[in-house]
């Protein structure tokens, strides 16, 4: 009975001591904080951890991936280097870079990121918060003539998102130039800036994209830009009426990105689809590649060749502008994620186990 009185005492004593010390200190002090707020971890190991994104600044190669890990390398991939100002902590999915210094990366939390010394520090642009905040205000100021129903489509996710205090993430941004540049990701989720990302416009009543698929990648060439998606659909600008028209492939599934081959356009995504266009998007045709992996990242080669990679650690080469595709070896096979030529004969190639360079023989 005596010990019993004897813990009883202990705990009130106890919790007594730890509430005290709760109200000297303060629930603030405790508050929470998500990745779009705590800066990014260095870490040894950073360029071994999973890389989504990658591209050339200059001779520079920067990768981007999961925790907000950002390395880059000066040697051609022998040594890596991780950024050590990245102000957030969420996966970073896409990078795109104009010249040697200038580039921008984008991914989880609707943030986008720049940086004007190559990838060394960065500064954070824009969030989904942000973004929520700001297209709110585009929908409601805009009456009359510009209220179709692809307006008020957008405008009723733009309320739900501030409603919800949700973001949504961005999947993919690409620039043109200095000043322009586009950042797409799901539901419909598409920006576009003239610039430099100081300032960023809302496209999404602009789209024809009324289920409000996912955008997974962007491109540009000397005539058009597009966009691929969910749902086997290929987006591509329409200059005259400033939107986006929706072009249906052959395939009803995702479609993970695309490459421009010159007047050619491949697209490719999940269970090794792969489709061929030479007329602007009119017509397509399924390359055979005699696999169902996903195909995750594609790119033209200095010699004119197309590479492909998929998740299956399977890199395959085309020496016909994509009609018919040989495998390559590799190294040190990993789930492929990504690829970016460096010279006539070398990639970078990105996946679950980090960055490598192969090089092609």
């Amino acid at each position: 009975m005596l010990m019993q009185q004897k813990t009883t005492v202990v705990r009130r004593v106890l919790m007594a001591t730890v509430m005290a010390f709760f109200s000297m200190v303060g629930a603030t002090s405790f508050a929470y904080k998500t990745p779009v707020e705590v800066p990014a971890l260095q870490s040894r190991y950073a360029a071994f951890t999973p890389m989504i994104g990658v591209a050339k600044a200059g001779k520079r190669i920067v990768a981007v991936g999961i925790h907000g890990h950002i390395v880059f390398s000066d040697d051609e991939g022998k040594t890596w280097t991780q950024a050590k100002d990245v102000p957030v902590s969420v996966d970073l999915l896409s990078v795109s870079f104009v010249n040697d210094k200038l580039g921008w990366v984008t991914g989880h939390g609707g943030v986008v990121l720049n940086t004007t010394d190559g990838g060394n520090t960065w500064t954070k642009q824009l969030d989904g918060k942000m973004s929520a905040e700001f297209t709110t205000k585009y929908f409601e100021s805009k009456t009359g003539a510009d209220v179709t129903p692809d307006f008020e489509r957008a405008a009723r996710q733009a309320k739900a998102l501030v409603d919800e205090m949700n973001t949504q993430t961005l999947l993919t941004i690409s620039f043109q130039n200095e000043k322009m540049g586009y950042v797409g990701g799901t539901f419909n989720r598409l920006f576009r800036t003239d610039d430099g990302g100081k300032t960023w416009a809302p496209l999404m009543d602009r789209t024809k994209n009324p289920k409000e698929l996912h955008f997974y990648d962007i491109a540009f060439n000397s005539t058009a830009t597009y966009l691929t998606g969910e749902q086997g659909i290929v987006w591509r600008i329409d200059t005259a009426k400033n939107e986006f028209t929706a072009l249906q492939t052959p395939y009803n599934g995702t479609l993970f990105g695309l490459i421009l081959d010159g007047s050619n356009i491949l697209v490719y995504g999940m269970r090794g689809s792969l489709l061929r266009s030479a007329d602007e998007g009119k017509t397509w045709e399924r390359i055979n590649l005699g696999t169902n992996a996903g195909i995750s990242g594609g790119v033209v080669l200095g010699d004119g060749r197309i590479a492909i990679a998929n998740q299956a650690g399977s890199l395959m080469i085309s020496s016909d502008h994509g009609k018919t595709f040989q495998p390559m070896k590799t190294e040190k096979p990993m789930s492929y994620f990504g690829i970016l030529a460096i010279a006539d004969n070398k990639v970078v190639l990105i996946g679950s186990e980090g960055v490598r360079v192969e090089t092609l023989k």
